[in-house]
């Protein structure tokens, strides 16, 4: 009597590749909306930050000058006198969002955006109008300024616009406590 040795097969087969692909591609869709998620808020905060860095530069041009660069139409690009005149006063300025949309900066008295009329030539509002780059029709209210702060829960509060008045945020995240 002979006894013959199988030989021993090595490697998957196909269903162990399968059930491989299978728990690979559940992981990969639980993760991606957190990566994704995570993407959209860095993004939010580098904006954020540069519209800080707008303000502390026209606020700097505002103790030189008294005034406020003139803006009054919102629009910016590099040539415009708003750009030439507080590039001094900043390290590095941006005139697009981390999105890829320009900024709207609005300078200068009687100036009425986002439910705001400005009172003197030294008011200023700085916009980004979110991940889609479409105004939303938000009005800031005086009487609940918190009003304009907001959760982010859905990808469609990264669509809201930021809104930035005169050294403050009035329409952003709310910062978690």
């Amino acid at each position: 009597m002979t006894f013959f040795k199988k030989k021993e097969e090595k490697g998957f087969t196909i269903g162990e590749s399968l059930l491989l692909l299978i728990v690979i591609s559940i992981l990969i869709s639980l993760f991606v909306p957190f990566f994704i998620r995570a993407k959209e808020k860095a993004t939010q905060k580098s904006t954020m930050v540069d519209m800080q860095m707008w303000a502390e530069a026209i606020a700097c041009y505002i103790a030189d000058y008294s005034v406020a660069p003139p803006n009054p139409n919102g629009l910016i690009n590099y040539k415009k006198a708003l750009v030439k005149e507080v590039l001094p006063y900043a390290k590095a300025i941006r005139i697009v969002d981390w999105w890829g949309d320009p900024y709207l900066i609005w300078t200068g008295k009687g100036i009425e955006q986002y439910g705001i009329k400005t009172g003197n030539e030294k008011e200023f509002i700085i916009a980004s109008l979110g991940k889609e780059g479409i105004k939303e029709n938000w009005k800031y209210d005086s009487k609940n300024p918190q009003s304009g702060f907001f959760e982010v829960r859905e990808f469609e509060d990264f669509e809201k616009d930021l809104v930035f008045w005169n050294n403050k945020f009035i329409r952003c995240p709310r910062e978690k406590n």
